[in-house]
């Protein structure tokens, strides 16, 4: 702003005038601006997300939650808004701080929906902990893998399972027809089970150690 400029708005006049009307303008348009930024971001739907990583098979805290406001396009339909609903649950898979915590990432009805979505019509599904005698399959397994459970022999127990979570001491979470649940759980009394990838995975049967 040279001299003249600068001496005009020094005294009252015109040219004084309309540069403060500009100036007003401009202050009122940020404002506005800012002002609908801030209740955009009110209206935002509040939603949980997780404050950290937290393991598979880990049982959820207010300490693994916080809650923080997303753009409704991008947050998923099961997403869960509430801490309640959440904490103690058991979640299925690995998660990482600032992802949205949904009722699929948990184990419980809507998980068991998703995993059996194309699986054909028949018995229900159950979830059955199952200790594994060769732990040392543990890092070839993940959430959603479908399995078989071996026993001693080998004999086949079940087919057609899916791990839910896997623990860190070599216990997987697998869901299986009732029958075959009931199988499992019973097998698993008096002989050492392990599992091994169907599907086209990994499918050599380790050897299994001897009865507990």
């Amino acid at each position: 702003m040279n001299l003249a400029r600068f001496d005009a708005l020094l005294h009252p006049g015109h040219h004084r005038s309309t540069v403060i009307r500009r100036v007003l303008a401009l202050v009122l348009v940020v404002v506005a601006g800012l002002s609908m930024l801030i209740d955009a971001h009110r209206a935002d739907p509040s939603v949980l997300i997780f404050a950290r990583p937290v393991a598979a098979g880990a049982v959820l805290t207010e300490e693994d939650l916080t809650t923080t406001r997303l753009p409704s396009n991008v947050v998923p339909a099961n997403a869960i808004q509430e801490s309640e609903l959440a904490t103690g649950q058991i979640l299925a898979a690995g998660a990482s701080a600032g992802e949205v915590v949904t009722t699929t990432r948990l184990v419980g009805p809507d998980l068991i929906a998703q995993l059996v979505a194309e699986e054909p019509p028949g018995e229900d599904f159950t979830m059955v902990p199952l200790p594994l005698a060769e732990p040392d399959i543990v890092p070839m397994l993940h959430h959603g893998a479908r399995v078989d459970v071996i026993g001693h022999g080998p004999a086949v127990i079940a087919e057609g399972g899916r791990i839910v979570t896997v623990g860190e001491e070599g216990t997987v979470l697998v869901l299986l027809r009732k029958t075959h649940a009931a199988a499992v759980a019973a097998a698993s009394l008096v002989d050492p089970l392990t599992v091994v990838l169907s599907g086209g995975g990994y499918s050599a049967i380790p050897q299994l150690k001897s009865a507990r």
